[in-house]
Formats: structure tokens, C-alpha cells, sequence
């Protein structure tokens, strides 16, 4: 069983999925999320709140470039960790047939991610795969309900791996949106004596919660 470190867990869980629909050529978005693994605070089931700030551009209509840092990161575990990455469109949709996309994200991480095993200062390099299936509904099809399954771990001698899966939605709120997302991580694997004690069905991995929110300018109207 992957025993999961708290920051590797938390990075995993810290904002919401890339790649749900494509802005397309020339448009930007500014983007922020909010939340993270459920946990049980004062009593209360409720998403630790992990931070990221960051920005999306379409290179092509169906290619998007994403950066990011995480401020939470730093101000709990005062850890600097930044991410770019990028997002394919592979399959439009069509009909009842879902729109098929692929997400690729490296983070950087410097700080004590490991202070059991890894000296104060270090830097590790995180690699995070994601495939998702999403289906547009609504009078223009502005909304996107989503699925799929993303990965994160180490590029390099890897100490910890998560997998998991998710299931969201995007509300198109004009030229913004709003995204509410779920994240079950390591369903697989028991998670009873970590701590701190993560929400999860039969307390299999950890339940994530993040809610999203972009702001699209530029590209054709």
C-alpha cells in the first residue's frame, strides 16, 4: 500500500481539472480554484483550502497552455511550487458522443516536501497525466459535465504516486466560468492510518472537493 505523504496528497488534490473544453485560438483566461481533500475540521467535514492562481491561453482551437503557482502551498508548508502544462482537444463531440481531451502538467516544487527523508531546500519535478470524457448540455451548450481519470507523481525516482477519479461540471456564466469538482484519489488503497484522517468512502484514498472559476477575453467572439 502507497503510503502517501501530506503535501504529495495535497498537490493532487489542490485545483481543478484542465483540459474540460478547449477557449480556443487567441483567447485567454484568468483562472483561480479553491479547495482540496476532505478532512474533518472542528467536527465538520470540509475541503482543506489549497489555493492555485493562474492563466490559460489557446494556442490553436483545440490546443490550450496553462501556468499556475500555488500560494496555498507556501503560506501552510512553506513550500514555492509553480506548474505549466498543456491541454488536446482529441475528439470533438458530437451528438451523444462525449468531446475526448488529455491534459499533461508538470509541477515544480521547492522546499521540506519530505522531512523525513529529504533534506530542507530540495526541489522535485511532479508529473500529472489526465484523460476526460465531457459532454456540453444547456440552451447553447455553454454547461460541460465531465469525467475521467488523472495521475500524479514524481517525473523522476518516484516515492509516491496518486491516481483517481473525477466527475465535475462546468457552468458557462458568459464570458466566464464556474467549475465544481470531485475527486476520489487512490480509491484502492486504505487510508485509515493516515493522518490527518481524509473523508472517503470506507475510507478508501481521500475524497476531494475544488470549486473553479475562469475569465475568458480575446479570441473570436
Amino acid at each position: 500500500m502507497v503510503r502517501l505523504l501530506l503535501p504529495v496528497l495535497l498537490f493532487a488534490g489542490c485545483s481543478t481539472t484542465h483540459g474540460v473544453r478547449p477557449l480556443g485560438k487567441g483567447a485567454v483566461s484568468i483562472d483561480a480554484s479553491l479547495g482540496g481533500p476532505i478532512t474533518e475540521v472542528f467536527g465538520l467535514p470540509i475541503p482543506l483550502p489549497i489555493t492555485t492562481v493562474g492563466a490559460t491561453v489557446g494556442a490553436t482551437d483545440t490546443t490550450d497552455v496553462h501556468a499556475a503557482i500555488h500560494p496555498t502551498a507556501a503560506a501552510m508548508f512553506g513550500i514555492g511550487a509553480a506548474e505549466v502544462g498543456v491541454s488536446q482537444q482529441l475528439l470533438a463531440p458530437a451528438g451523444a458522443r462525449p468531446r475526448l481531451s488529455a491534459d499533461l502538467t508538470l509541477l515544480g516544487a521547492a522546499g521540506d516536501l519530505d522531512p523525513d527523508h529529504a533534506p530542507e531546500g530540495g526541489f522535485r519535478l511532479f508529473v500529472q497525466p489526465t484523460v476526460l470524457a465531457g459532454w456540453d448540455y444547456g440552451k447553447e451548450q455553454q454547461h460541460t459535465v465531465y469525467t475521467g481519470f488523472t495521475a500524479f507523481s514524481e517525473a523522476v525516482d518516484p516515492v509516491a504516486a496518486v491516481g483517481g477519479l473525477v466527475l465535475g461540471n462546468r457552468f458557462g456564466l458568459g464570458p466566464s466560468h464556474l467549475d465544481v469538482e470531485l475527486k476520489w484519489l487512490n480509491p484502492w488503497d486504505n487510508a485509515e492510518s493516515v493522518v490527518p484522517e481524509y473523508a472517503a468512502p470506507g475510507l478508501q484514498g481521500a475524497v476531494s472537493l475544488q470549486f473553479g472559476y475562469g475569465f475568458r477575453f480575446g479570441g473570436a467572439p
